[in-house]
């Protein structure tokens, strides 16, 4: 097939690396990949020159930028693609203009419980949890628009999970900096940890809250034993150095950080936010409740103190990974949604097209 996909955003968290992984590997199964992008974005400088990927920079300003209307029109209409998808929603909102000139179906895959006003105009809907596809259907989605195909990465699956701690359990956050990721929950969290517990933890990030992370920790006398290394685009190192790694978001639609943490083999502490409860269970975890430091320190201090649960939950999750969540499980699930979206639009007056 021939595949454009769109995402206007220059950051480059889970939905960006998600964008850029799936540019690599729908070009590795041998697809044609357009891929537009913020011309200062890192996912240009990760999918530039790759083989066939064709990469167009392309800069809109907020969601009134009318001007470019067209020439994202036209590099599109030049690839002559025959699936078209939307990541995120200003991609959404603004391919929803051009969509009479588009030679091919509108599809989106959903990263949020988002909202339809941005994606009105797409013709067929990936849900990365049943609970999104839920969302979707209660927004009026017709059934036969929505297939669900989670989230995944290309993060490599070690063979076997790490062994046991000789030293100070190392833990392991990252990602943005901001309220909801609930990194200010972790620091509290830790913080209640009794003193026979042996830990160290890595915050790697940036973002707005960045100071006040720092104070946080200062202010909880726990400065000594965390460390912010800053933004890492590569967190293969950092997994692969811990022995826990703990989301304590407050909201996460899915979390891709989770699977990499499992395709690595590193135990995990999360919350229970929409999507690491699709993801993982007690056997290949351990969850606590949302913006709870007390039960997060709680499951925190029973994964620190038995080196075997960790490992053996590791173990499991790592081998859930492989086989849900890897990229080559999840890859023919991505095409078989393109496939139904160009029998879906067929009758609409559009040509379908051949793998």
């Amino acid at each position: 097939m021939r595949i454009a996909q769109v995402m206007f955003s220059k950051g480059f968290g889970g939905a960006e690396r998600y964008f850029v992984d799936l540019c690599l590997s729908l070009a590795e199964r041998g697809h044609e990949v357009l891929a537009i992008t913020h011309p200062e974005s890192a996912s240009r400088r990760h999918l530039e020159g790759k083989p066939r990927i064709r990469v167009v920079p392309l800069r809109v300003r907020g969601n009134q930028d009318w001007l470019k209307l067209w020439p994202l029109a036209r590099a599109i209409r030049a690839f002559r693609p025959d699936i078209v998808e939307a990541q995120l929603s200003r991609a959404g909102l603004y391919l929803g203009r051009i969509k009479r000139w588009l030679p091919a179906p509108l599809v989106t895959h959903v990263h949020n419980y988002l909202d339809l006003k941005y994606f009105r105009q797409v013709d067929f809907f990936t849900a990365a949890t049943d609970d999104q596809a839920r969302h979707l259907r209660e927004l009026g989605v017709a059934d036969e628009r929505v297939t669900v195909v989670p989230n995944f990465s290309m993060f490599p699956p070690r063979e076997r999970a790490a062994g046991e701690t000789t030293t100070a359990v190392q833990l392991l956050a990252f990602g943005r900096f901001v309220h909801k990721k609930g990194f200010d929950v972790l620091l509290r969290a830790v913080a209640r940890l009794p003193d026979r517990n042996a830990w160290r933890l890595v915050l790697a990030g940036d973002g707005p809250d960045r100071d006040k992370l720092n104070a946080l920790a200062d202010e909880l006398g726990i400065r000594d034993r965390v460390d912010f290394p800053g933004w890492m685009e590569d967190v293969t190192p950092l997994l692969d150095q811990a022995d826990l790694f703990v989301l304590p978001s407050r909201h996460e639609p899915f979390g891709i950080v989770v699977l990499e943490a499992m395709a690595r083999g590193t135990a995990i502490v999360s919350t229970r936010t929409e999507g690491p409860v699709t993801i993982l269970d007690s056997t290949t975890g351990w969850l606590c409740a949302i913006d709870d430091a007390a039960d997060m320190a709680a499951q925190l201090e029973e994964a620190i103190g038995n080196d075997a649960a960790r490992a053996e939950r590791a173990q499991q999750a790592l081998a859930r990974y492989r086989e849900r969540y890897y990229v080559d499980a999840v890859l023919p699930q991505m095409e078989a949604g393109y496939r139904q979206a160009l029998a879906l639009t067929d009758g609409q007056g559009r040509s379908a097209a051949s793998d």
